[in-house]
């Protein structure tokens, strides 16, 4: 069965230069395996933007050209992405998953 997570709100509306945040719930259900955010514009694919351990590291892999926007944390059931300072090309919604392929795993 797969893992379902809980994100209440995917597009939030801020003024440029406020901070936003998006949350997601259930993440206990990811186990060790991290949980990749990513960003989903209007004309656009699905880009990863980051991920966060189990442990709550976070790593940058994916060459987003934004990547430095964002910064995420993590506890045991929640997860959560942040921008600072929010910025019209940060237009989009955004989406959280458990990466199970393993390959961002801290088993």
């Amino acid at each position: 069965m797969a893992t379902q997570l809980v994100q209440d709100d995917l597009t939030l509306t801020r003024r440029s230069g406020q901070s936003v945040s998006f949350s997601c719930g259930g993440t206990d259900q990811c186990g060790g395996y991290a949980v990749v955010w990513y960003q989903k514009k209007d004309t656009e694919t699905f880009r990863a933007i980051l991920y966060i351990t189990s442990n709550g590291r976070t790593q940058k892999p994916f060459n987003h050209p934004q990547q430095d926007d964002f910064s995420a944390d993590r506890n045991q059931n929640n997860c959560s992405l942040t921008i600072e300072n929010v910025k019209k090309d940060h237009s989009a919604s955004y989406y959280c998953s458990c990466d199970k392929s393993g390959s961002h795993s801290e088993k």
